[in-house]
This record gives C-alpha cells, sequence and structure tokens, in this order.
C-alpha cells in the first residue's frame, strides 16, 4: 500500500510538471520568434539579394562569387559510389538502353532540373551530387526534364 501511494504521489507530480511545461513552452517559442533577425543566427550568414538567390537556384549564376565557388567544385567521377547508384554515365551517348530503357534520345545533364550549371558551361553543379560537377553532356536515372 505504501508503493502504491508513492507511486500515485509521482504520478500526480508528473502531471503538475506536464502540464506546466505545456504552458510554458508555447510561451516562450512565441517569445524567441518575436525577436528581431539581427539577434537570430542566420543573421550571420552573408545576405544575398532575392534575386541573386533565385538566379543561381535557376541555375543562371549572377554573382561572380558563387560563379567561382561553382567552377571550383571537383569533377564527378563514374567510380562515386553516388554515381554508381543511379547509373551515371559521364555520355549520355554511351548509355546501355537495355540496362537503362528509360533513357531516350537528348537527355542530358544540360536540359535536366538538377543541372545548375549555365547553358553553355561544359561541367556544372549537379543537386544530385552534392559539391561535385557533372558534364553538361552526362545522364543518370534522376534525370527530370526542365520545363
Amino acid at each position: 500500500m505504501a508503493g502504491e501511494k508513492h507511486f500515485n504521489e509521482s504520478r500526480r507530480n508528473f502531471v503538475k510538471v506536464l502540464g506546466s511545461s505545456s504552458v510554458l513552452i508555447p510561451i516562450l517559442g512565441l517569445e524567441a520568434c518575436g525577436k528581431p533577425q539581427a539577434e537570430s543566427s542566420a543573421a550571420a550568414a552573408p545576405e544575398r539579394s532575392h534575386a541573386t538567390a533565385m538566379d543561381a537556384d535557376a541555375g543562371q549564376v549572377g554573382n561572380s562569387t558563387l560563379a567561382a565557388s561553382a567552377s571550383d567544385l571537383p569533377h564527378i567521377s563514374i567510380d562515386d559510389p553516388a554515381a554508381r547508384a543511379v547509373g551515371f554515365s559521364l555520355d549520355a551517348a554511351t548509355v546501355d538502353r537495355a540496362r537503362y530503357p528509360e533513357h531516350l534520345k537528348g537527355q542530358v545533364c544540360r536540359k535536366c532540373v538538377q543541372f545548375k550549371g549555365g547553358p553553355t558551361d561544359a561541367w556544372g553543379p549537379c543537386m544530385v551530387f552534392a559539391g561535385k560537377q557533372v558534364p553538361a553532356g552526362g545522364w543518370c536515372t534522376s534525370f527530370a526534364a526542365r520545363a
């Protein structure tokens, strides 16, 4: 009986703490949301204009710093495990059509939404292979045609 009484008191204390916490957490969260952005950790990141960020997302890098960093990325290797996982080919013309029947003529990295290089770039960053450049004439099973 003494053990049951202790259990009931512990449970009551737990419910009290839980109830208090559930009231305080949203209040503290709202307090943090109301702080100016200058106080947040996002302020430490370098700022870019909306247009520049959108241009970079569209594969047209308008900021020379962004362009320089993209050209510094290493070229992907055919032996890269990520490349092997998606059937990557450095040259779309050499894709094994028996193994990859989904590959259609004309599908190349340059025409894929994942390719972030410019329309005349021989190599460019790819969202599938973070931190690597792919050839504009390559292909993989992650190909998704640009609209």
